[in-house]
């Protein structure tokens, strides 16, 4: 049997490591479009800042796909699936026959329809070539003050890298307030002001862009900042293209059920951040990575089922350590400030159902297994 993985990120990596669990005789071939071995994709916002040691960044090194005859094709771009002829067809023009397709291609960069926001002085940070492309921006030492559209956590990281690279930063954010899925009014209050106080940082948050001239960013409440760059972090799409050409089943991304089949399409996969499964797409590492076990369990002849779980987020920048999970909207119980803020949010009989902790993080695990319920 042959399985090919279109993608080279988690999900991908994840769908090969578990098919070859589960068949120790399958011919596996992984497909990247990207140049580079399979890395850990939240790492590339601090990477603009600091380079991370290989074993830190990538998942694994190449001796490791060697071992587990795994095949990595890099530079392999899938411009066609013919799920018909079941194979796949490369911007080469070579193409890869198969028995089991899983689809793991991601997501793109949302770019939003803004005047004039294309060209040299924007930037996104997606991929490994993204950071190749803003470290060299940089290193020009040309680049005084960067315009960052999107205040959530990949945002505020990508920020972060900025001041530590000399660079003045202003934060563009259409939210009134930070990170308002993940904070409640008192907390996401105590870090805007304590981020309010950092020496090369601007918060303009409840406005968005409204144009670009390539020195002044226009803003929807009529006033303007100057800035020499404008990064992009303003949320991602799925990479559904080639599978809408192909008549797959897609609403934001591929439909998938728990079993991360394709609906109506034998032998076909979908995982990670291109998949959508219960009408949700995927947009977090850790269940990229569930999606893609359980993807190559079942292409190599197994019966996982895909289970979501509650995914926390935890932030460690500028200053802050925050962790957040579960449920935070309502009223909670306790407060304090930056260094030191617990608060728990309970449902009518008493389980825990969300926290906030900023500071001290000490009893993070154990608040999020209480409110997974194990």
């Amino acid at each position: 049997m042959k399985i090919v993985i279109i993608g080279g990120g988690v999900a991908a990596f994840e769908a090969a490591v578990a098919a070859r669990k589960q068949d120790a005789a399958a011919e596996i071939v992984v497909c990247s479009r990207e140049k580079v071995l399979p890395y850990r994709r939240p790492a590339l916002s601090g990477m603009v800042a600091q380079e991370l040691e290989d074993a830190r960044f990538f998942i694994k090194g190449g001796e490791f796909f060697a071992q587990e005859r795994i095949e990595l094709l890099l530079d392999a771009e899938a411009v066609e699936l013919a799920p018909a002829a079941k194979k796949v067809v490369f911007a080469s023009g070579e193409s890869a026959a198969y028995d089991k397709l899983i689809i793991a291609t991601g997501a793109h960069p949302f770019v939003p329809p803004v005047p004039g926001l294309t060209g040299e002085k924007v930037a996104v940070l997606r991929e490994f070539a993204d950071l190749e492309r803003l470290r060299a921006i940089l290193d020009k030492g040309t680049c005084r003050k960067v315009a960052v559209l999107g205040g959530g956590v990949l945002g505020l990281e990508l920020a972060a890298s900025l001041l530590a690279r000399g660079v003045a930063v202003t934060v563009v954010e259409n939210f009134p307030a930070i990170m308002p899925r993940n904070l409640d009014a008192e907390a996401g209050k105590l870090v805007m002001e304590h981020l309010a106080k950092l020496e090369g940082l601007e918060l303009r948050f409840g406005v968005s862009a409204a144009g670009w001239d390539g020195e002044k960013l226009a803003l929807s409440d009529g006033k303007a900042t100057e800035c020499d760059l404008v990064c992009v972090s303003a949320g991602v799409r799925a990479n559904v293209k080639l599978a809408v050409e192909a008549g797959l089943p897609c609403g934001r991304g591929v439909t998938v059920d728990s079993s991360m089949r394709v609906p109506g399409f034998d032998g076909v996969f979908a995982a990670g951040d291109v998949a959508e499964c219960d009408g949700k797409p995927c947009g977090l590492y850790n269940t990229a990575r569930a999606m893609g076990k359980t993807a190559g369990v079942n292409a190599a002849g197994g019966d996982a089922v895909f289970a979501p779980e509650a995914t926390p987020v935890r932030l460690t920048v500028l200053g802050l350590k925050i962790f957040s999970a579960g449920d935070v909207s309502g009223t909670g119980e306790g407060g304090g400030d930056v260094t030191n803020y617990r608060k728990l949010f309970r449902d009518e009989n008493g389980k825990l159902r969300g926290a906030i902790l900023m500071g001290n993080l000490a009893e993070a695990l154990k608040l999020q297994a209480e409110i997974d319920g194990k």
